[in-house]
């Protein structure tokens, strides 16, 4: 897992990258990928991108997780996107419903711009 703070101009954004590691993310996996309830809470500015780039699974433990962060992120008057997602975890997204929630970018880029 790495976390960094993204600036391009656009303010500093915290990004996380779970690695390779986390090429499936179960229920068991999800604190040690840095997906945790404490890093929402913290985070300055209150706003998170998950970059997914190496994440080729995800469980509904995930998505159950995307939505108590987002929760968590919005009761600050910030948020959380997802990025690099492939289209298993696409499908996923949107068949729950959370693609109308959880905004979803192609890139680290392209999310860090839209939330600033």
């Amino acid at each position: 897992m790495s976390t960094c703070g993204e600036n391009s101009g656009h303010g500093q954004i915290t990004v996380l990258r779970p690695g390779e590691e986390f090429a499936s993310l179960f229920e068991n996996d999800l604190d040690a990928a840095g997906l945790t309830t404490d890093l929402a809470r913290t985070i300055d500015p209150p706003v998170l991108v998950i970059d997914l780039v190496n994440v080729r699974f995800i469980g509904s433990a995930f998505l159950g997780r995307c939505v108590l962060l987002q929760k968590t992120l919005r009761a600050r008057q910030g948020g959380l996107a997802l990025c690099h997602l492939n289209s298993f975890g696409s499908t996923a997204l949107s068949v729950a419903g959370l693609d109308q929630v959880i905004p979803l970018y192609a890139t680290i880029e392209e999310a860090t711009a839209r939330l600033t």
